[in-house]
């Protein structure tokens, strides 16, 4: 007995080791990803102006609703299947290469309907090259294969690929953009960082696998399982991205790049729960319930209050913030949407919490599903309906709101589910 305890203690202390690794790969990549352009923005705001850097944050809104297209639900689907074969390196290969096949597939037709959507509206027609430019992101979170290096818990090699192709586009934009006429340039410098770090994530993964052909059965079960994610993936855009979108659509790009200004850093804040999650994910997915509800109990304390401290510092020094990460009065004189955002920082982690980590572990991808439709289709109402009433702030209000709504039906479901599971428990 004292042998097989033994055992199973250093399995524990592994896999403790192998989380805590992959935590710190996350959070350092989390920082690279929101740092470093965190450190471009206000240079890019002062010399392109906010016309064009509106333009180019708008363009970027779109390209996010083709790259969860692309996705399909395959960043949490796709790691649950390799994080369960990983020990298996003939049937991880059969497994990544059938999601590759449907994501080539799915670049494919979301080109296709880029290229509509440019071909039928005068809004896309006009800066046609800013939208055919930025789509290069797109090929490059395709092939990268997050998903794949997180199932197998091989952080470190996404955070040194990505750092670099961040640091690539970091250098290109402080080094060849001069002034207003080089703003083609940065959607070209974002995607080629997007696209080199695709490509040498897809090289390393190979390293990992056997090769095997897929069978067509394990395709269409891999597309079907994902198609409830890919519409929660869909509908967590909806009141994600379709924010600047819609601002573009009925205030101009000026008035979306100010706000886009703005929730770069609402949206910094928020991400740093998600290396947390990320490196939770496959290890929860693998316990039973009884314990993943423990696990989820135990965080949330910590995460309400850091979410707190977070929304009192923003509520208490927004125009200083404002003032020292911009430099530009026109941002700072929107301070009151930085102090209503600062909410999402409390509430996005305790969604996030529900939404990311729990229901994906225990299999309940519909009852996920539907709460983020819910979400999605209120945020667009009610965006749509506001925006063109109270404009920057109504978006702002919407925003927040609908974060608030998620975290109390997911903690709606939490309940309910986690009794459900008790009472079947053999």
């Amino acid at each position: 007995m004292s042998i097989i305890k033994q055992v199973q203690e250093f399995l524990e202390q592994k896999e403790k080791k192998i989380i805590t690794q992959n935590f710190v790969s996350l959070f350092l990549l989390q920082g690279a990803n929101y740092i470093l352009p965190l450190l471009i923005l206000p240079f890019l705001v002062r010399i392109l102006g906010a016309e064009k850097f509106g333009l180019i944050m708008f363009a970027q809104s779109l390209v996010s609703f083709l790259n969860v297209f692309v996705d399909f639900g395959f960043n949490i689907s796709g790691t649950r299947e390799i994080s369960i074969a990983r020990n298996q390196k003939q049937k991880v290969g059969e497994i990544f290469i059938a999601i590759m096949l449907i994501k080539f597939c799915l670049v494919v037709i979301s080109f296709g309907v880029l290229l509509l959507l440019i071909g039928s509206f005068t809004r896309f027609s006009i800066d046609s090259n800013i939208y055919i430019l930025s789509f290069g992101v797109v090929i490059g979170q395709a092939c990268f294969p997050v998903w794949f290096f997180q199932g197998i818990e091989k952080m470190k090699v996404v955070t040194y690929v990505n750092v670099f192709a961040k640091i690539i586009f970091t250098v290109l934009v402080f080094f060849f953009i001069d002034n207003e006429q080089d703003y083609f340039k940065v959607p070209i410098y974002n995607s080629l960082g997007f696209i080199v770090s695709g490509f040498f994530g897809l090289i390393f993964s190979f390293k990992f696998f056997t090769f095997k052909l897929p069978t067509f059965g394990l395709i269409k079960q891999l597309f079907f399982d994902s198609f409830s994610l890919f519409i929660s993936n869909l509908a967590i855009s909806l009141y994600t991205a379709s924010n600047v979108f819609i601002l573009g659509l009925f205030s101009g790009n000026a008035l979306a790049g100010v706000y886009s200004s703005i929730e770069k850093l609402i949206l910094a804040i928020k991400n740093i729960y998600v290396p947390l999650y990320q490196a939770l994910y496959p290890w929860v997915s693998r316990q039973n319930n009884e314990k993943v509800k423990m696990i989820i109990c135990k965080i949330k304390p910590f995460v309400f209050l850091l979410g707190m401290v977070i929304a009192i510092f923003i509520l208490c020094f927004a125009e200083n913030i404002l003032a020292l990460v911009y430099k530009d009065p026109i941002i700072t004189s929107y301070s009151i949407v930085f102090r209503v955002l600062c909410f999402i920082s409390l509430f996005s982690g305790l969604n996030m919490l529900y939404n990311v980590l729990y229901f994906p572990a225990v299999k309940r991808y519909k009852v996920r599903m539907n709460i983020l439709i819910f979400g999605g289709l209120f945020s667009v109402i009610m965006n749509l309906i506001f925006v063109q009433f109270f404009s920057i702030y109504g978006v702002a209000i919407i925003v927040t709101i609908t974060e608030l709504l998620l975290v109390l039906i997911g903690s709606f479901y939490f309940k309910k589910i986690s009794s459900e599971m008790e009472i079947i428990k053999p």
